[in-house]
């Protein structure tokens, strides 16, 4: 008996993973929930109801007095939040009004601001360097905004009514605040009051001007609820994500189960069949199995539900401490989230063990009497081909449309899923003729080199196809997936970095209220990190176009190689030559002529309007010798930068920071910060799911012990046989070798090829379907052989146990069936 229960341990190892990252995803999910309702509820408490406005618009600044006046208002306390320029350190502060102590937020030194040229900041800015007394300068980001010089008198810990970010941040008196930004009203309104909050809410929505579009008027309750919803729609992908990935984990384990469940009942033939000889009924020896499955399913579950929730622990440390997520330092843990896990993972195990439960009651009572298992005979019938066939097929069209035939991301994303899941239920159902076809071709190359085990390897795989397809189906799940990542992320990183090159052709740019300074130029050159900078002209010039004329702003882009060296992709320069300008204007069309005029000084040239143009810009692109033509002298407001190869973009960004220093009318917006943010996101993602179906490799190495454990058990007399005829112990040991060897590899080319295909059709569903993304295919080779190498290691590992079992039957079995 306690022979048997170590058979069922590797069923119980399959269950325990599979149930840990399904547990694990719903105790995550519950904490960012509990997480963010802590969070929103925090930003309105001791609010009865709350007046906020959407991006589009403002509440205006007179219905603060008005609010207040209302009959049950006891207080109203208004919010803006808007992110300034800080011109003395060419960088961006976020910028709120100079908040009330309480709500969470209190003064860790000096005072709060109290004239119209005072500022406060929170610690991070502090950390920055920034003491009491010390000046900044701030700028909006509107058409004419200018800089002002604020004195920093007090550092202030912000609660979450004034900000949740972690972002350097500044703290103004309103009206210089809506001044900066270029917009006269607040963000949102907190009014306290007495009634009830629904009294309070009816009598606010009583203001006039507030029901304009965009504005809303809510109870407290009801902001949370939006509040909530709201921060809950960026994590429903993580969460549907995770959940992705723990279903899989439970198909490839159920996989395993059944694979467990068939060698236990394979072992327990005997035992079946004398229970069988005794009285024992069918009905009673489905029982007895389907038991053993619930057993172990439970057991399972419950271990994998303790597992997952230190799995969650784990990642919410992780994440709280490295990241600017708010999450709580335990994770949430609810019924639903032991329940479900337990639930599903007792029932998959229970279904697994079906077929191997309906075998068990065919075992005939005369088997009691065999002194060896026989071994089976099993042939592909055609009714199977044809089905693998169709699905493959039909898979195969349906990702095609996926991947070029849609313009919606949903449907592509939809179609893609449903392509990939029938074309390789497709591929699983023909394994039994593609794994041993392979495995054959395999093996004659093998032959020559391993000699008879290799050789006699290949034959047991044609002999039996479908032990040789299942023997590696889990392996081959898991190879597809992990090279399925592999490629999809390789494909999307490399499409957004050539989106974002067309979108951002340079790295940073450097711009100025004033006309660039050589000194600058100088300074930025000079900078660690940068390779190459070049100044850009403009200037406001007249336009004469298909009969109309009107003002306009013309660029100047330097022709030279140094130049244009700062574009990583110089398409959106195409077609710019001292004959020709890129025009992106009312009523230009490419090939009409145009004259742009400054004063007396005209120039006519050509025009070339780009592909996805936009009118409304109203600019003028020319070289930086045409432009000198009719505009000498025009002043630089602009310096583009190009990093150097390799460089950390954030060590470079905060370098050109300190050198720009002393040039306050100078600011930087770093494109190669965003690229380098997304590159960190992809790689995080692709490390998370590798981890994730590193899992599935675990468990199909379980797998295909399991069932080369079986294959040992169904061919002991064949064995026996090969002793008998004179192969040793050790070419026993290397005829499994090899079977488990020859099998894998034929899983990892059929796995390296689908999932290089559904990665690829993936990231054309994903990216593809969103016109401004230039689609790139990239095969990462070094991943791809990483994967091959440790599948591969894989398959010999789980050979070596069966093969030592195997080695250890006796020459004498071969003849106690005569």
């Amino acid at each position: 008996m306690v022979h048997e229960r170590r058979r069922l341990v590797p069923t119980l190892i399959a269950v325990v993973l599979g149930v840990a990252f399904l547990a694990a995803t719903l105790m995550l999910s519950a904490t960012i929930r509990s997480s963010i309702v802590a969070q929103t509820s925090a930003s309105v408490d001791g609010a009865d109801a709350v007046v906020s406005a959407d991006a589009s618009t403002t509440i205006p600044a007179s219905a603060l007095a008005q609010i207040a006046a209302r009959p049950g208002v006891s207080a109203a306390e208004p919010a803006i939040s808007t992110t300034l320029q800080r011109t003395d350190r060419a960088s961006v502060i976020e910028a709120h009004i100079t908040p009330r102590i309480g709500h969470g937020t209190s003064v860790v030194s000096g005072r709060l601001p109290r004239t119209a040229g005072e500022v406060a900041v929170n610690p991070l800015v502090a950390d920055s360097g920034v003491r009491i007394g010390h000046q900044i300068n701030l700028s909006g980001f509107s058409e004419g905004s200018t800089g002002r010089r604020f004195t920093v008198v007090g550092v202030v810990d912000p609660g979450p009514r004034v900000s949740v970010n972690n972002d350097q941040q500044a703290y103004l008196d309103a009206a210089t605040l809506m001044s900066l930004r270029g917009e006269q009203g607040y963000d949102t309104i907190y009014v306290t009051g007495s009634g009830g909050q629904d009294a309070v809410a009816d009598a606010v929505s009583r203001v006039p001007g507030l029901h304009a579009k965009g504005i809303s008027v809510r109870t407290a309750d009801q902001e949370r609820d939006v509040l909530t919803d709201r921060a809950m729609s960026g994590s429903q992908a993580m969460t549907g994500f995770m959940t992705a990935f723990a279903v899989i984990a439970l198909v490839v384990g159920a996989i395993v189960i059944v694979n467990t469940f068939t060698i236990l009942v394979a072992q327990r033939t005997r035992t079946l069949a004398l229970a069988r000889c005794v009285g024992a009924t069918r009905s009673q020896v489905r029982r007895s199995v389907l038991a053993d499955a619930v057993e172990v399913g439970l057991a399972g579950s419950l271990l994998g539900v303790l597992v997952g929730a230190g799995l969650a622990q784990l990642l919410v440390s992780v994440g709280g401490s490295s990241t600017n997520l708010p999450l709580q330092s335990h994770i949430s843990v609810s019924a639903v989230s032991i329940l479900v896990p337990v639930l599903v993972g007792t029932l998959v195990t229970l279904l697994a063990a079906l077929p191997p439960a309906r075998r068990a009651t065919r075992v005939p009572p005369v088997a009691a009497l065999s002194p060896v298992l026989p071994e089976p005979t099993r042939t592909v019938g055609r009714v199977r081909v044809v089905t693998g066939a169709v699905l493959f097929i039909a898979g195969a069209g349906l990702l095609i449309w996926a991947a070029t035939g849609t313009g919606s991301m949903t449907s592509a994303l939809i179609g893609g899923i449903a392509g990939g899941l029938m074309n390789f239920a497709g591929v699983l159902v023909l394994a039994v003729v593609i794994i041993p076809g392979l495995a054959r071709l395999i093996g004659h190359v093998a032959g020559r080199v391993g000699g008879t085990p290799a050789e006699l390897a290949a034959e047991n795989a044609q002999r039996n196809p479908g032990r040789a397809a299942t023997t590696v189906s889990a392996l081959l799940v898991g190879v597809t997936l992990i090279v399925m990542t592999a490629v999809g992320a390789a494909c999307g990183r490399t499409t957004i970095d050539a989106t974002l090159d067309k979108q951002f052709p340079f790295d940073a740019s450097v711009t100025s209220s004033a006309s660039v300074e050589p000194a600058a130029v100088g300074a930025i050159t000079r900078t660690k990190g940068v390779a190459e900078a070049a100044t850009v002209p403009q200037v406001e010039l007249t336009l004469a176009v298909a009969g109309s004329s009107h003002g306009t702003r013309v660029t100047g882009f330097g022709y030279s190689e140094r130049a244009r060296a700062t574009f990583r992709d110089a398409s959106s320069l195409k077609g710019l030559d001292d004959g020709h300008a890129l025009v992106q204007a009312p009523g230009a069309s490419t090939g009409d002529r145009i004259t742009v005029r400054s004063g007396d000084r005209a120039l006519t040239l050509t025009a070339v309007v780009p592909d996805g143009a936009d009118p409304s810009l109203n600019r003028v692109m020319l070289t930086a010798d045409a432009l000198q033509k009719v505009a000498p002298g025009a002043p630089a407001h602009q310096v583009l930068v190009r990093y150097a190869d390799g460089a950390q973009a954030a060590d470079v960004s905060s370098a050109l920071t300190t050198a720009l220093a002393p040039y306050p009318a100078m600011s930087l917006n770093s494109a190669a910060d965003q690229r380098s943010q997304m590159e960190q996101i992809v790689t995080l993602m692709m490390a998370l799911v590798i981890g994730l179906l590193a899992i599935s490799v675990i468990i199909a190495l379980v797998g295909v012990a399991n069932t080369l454990g079986l294959s040992v058990l169904e061919r002991t007399r064949e064995i026996g046989l090969l002793r008998a005829l004179g192969l040793t112990r050790s070419q026993i040991k290397a005829m499994f070798g090899h079977e488990a060897v020859q099998e894998s590899v034929a899983a990892i080319l059929v796995g390296l090829v689908l999932g290089s295909a559904y990665g690829i059709a993936g990231a054309f569903a994903l990216l593809g379907s969103q016109g401004s993304a230039t689609m790139r295919i990239s095969v990462p080779w070094l991943e791809l052989a990483a994967v091959t190498a440790v599948a591969l290691g894989a398959g010999w590992l789980a050979s070596v146990i069966p093969g030592r079992r195997a080695a250890r039957i006796s020459p004498a079995v071969a003849l106690a069936g005569e």
